[in-house]
């Protein structure tokens, strides 16, 4: 059963996730609106968004908030994959390293 500590630290990961994410993404939108002829206009990988950035695209931005809201529930997986360990809930740890993997398959394959 999830401790109140547990539930804080997952809380405030969820919530920094979303709240950092969101604010990279309205500062790219900001900057492209300021500038929309900066941008090329594609989807743009984690490589790419970082190569858009520094050369000063803003969707470079945009792409990087959207990744780290897609990422920031597995961060909350991670904390209770930890949380649980450091519990001793072998049941939960094991249902949490399933789950990652299952993540982990899923990102191997969707890349083909």
């Amino acid at each position: 059963m999830p401790t109140p500590a547990l539930n804080r630290r997952i809380s405030f990961v969820l919530l920094s996730g979303m709240v950092l994410s969101l604010s990279l993404m309205a500062v790219g939108l900001a900057l492209y609106a300021l500038n929309p002829g900066a941008s090329k206009d594609v989807a743009l990988g984690p490589i790419e968004a970082i190569r858009a950035l520094m050369s000063g695209d803003p969707l470079g931005l945009v792409d990087l908030g959207i990744m780290l809201l897609i990422a920031t529930p597995l961060a909350r997986l991670i904390v209770a994959l930890w949380q649980f360990a450091r519990g001793r809930e072998w049941k939960m740890v094991v249902v949490a390293v399933l789950v990652l993997g299952v993540v982990a398959v899923a990102v191997l394959l969707g890349g083909r």
